[in-house]
């Protein structure tokens, strides 16, 4: 017997998904997150649930299941804490994103540190500067990975072999000696 899973929708009141991160990613990690204010469920119970923006965007779209109740504090909102079943793409990205940010917004920072700015994250590496600054090379490298054949695997293991055998599809028709074979299967019964 399927039990049908309880719907909740949760709305906060953010204008953007890096309002909510900044205020929330707190209350996700990889496995689950906490439903703030959503009204208590039984443990166990199966949830599909969604968080939405202020304008109706919708960050996270999962199924899950209720696994506790918490109650707010004074630093921070209560409410129904899922574990993760099953997602989409879309949530799977923002889910690592708000990971991210957590562990970022968790690790200490020292005096006198500034923090990285985007364009120190898209600079690129010194192996691919001299990628891009040697095309000849690379080119080189190319043709010669074309001219190499693999070598074969000093140990090869031996075909699988199936044990399921192809089905033939419709009737099978008797041979035409049938009784004959009956016959001799039916004497070497007999004798032995």
């Amino acid at each position: 017997m399927s039990v049908n899973p309880v719907v909740v929708h949760v709305v906060r009141p953010y204008a953007s998904e890096q309002e909510y991160l900044a205020a929330e990613a707190w209350s996700i990690d990889a496995r689950g997150m906490l439903l703030i204010d959503a009204e208590p469920l039984p443990p166990d119970t199966a949830v599909l649930f969604d968080i939405a923006l202020a304008d109706g965007t919708k960050l996270i779209r999962a199924e899950g299941r209720a696994t506790t109740v918490i109650s707010p504090s004074a630093e921070r909102p209560g409410g129904l804490r899922v574990r993760f079943k099953r997602f989409g793409a879309a949530t799977k990205a923002f889910i690592e994103r708000a990971v991210k940010s957590r562990a970022d917004a968790d690790r200490p920072s020292q005096p006198g540190a500034e923090r990285p700015s985007q364009t120190d994250f898209e600079r690129p590496s010194l192996v691919e500067v001299e990628r891009v600054s040697l095309p000849e090379v690379r080119q080189s490298m190319t043709d010669l990975e074309a001219y190499v054949a693999p070598s074969p695997p000093l140990f090869a293991p031996p075909p699988l072999e199936s044990s399921v055998r192809e089905r033939i599809p419709g009737p099978i028709a008797a041979p035409a000696n049938r009784e004959e074979l009956l016959a001799r299967l039916r004497d070497r019964k007999r004798t032995g």
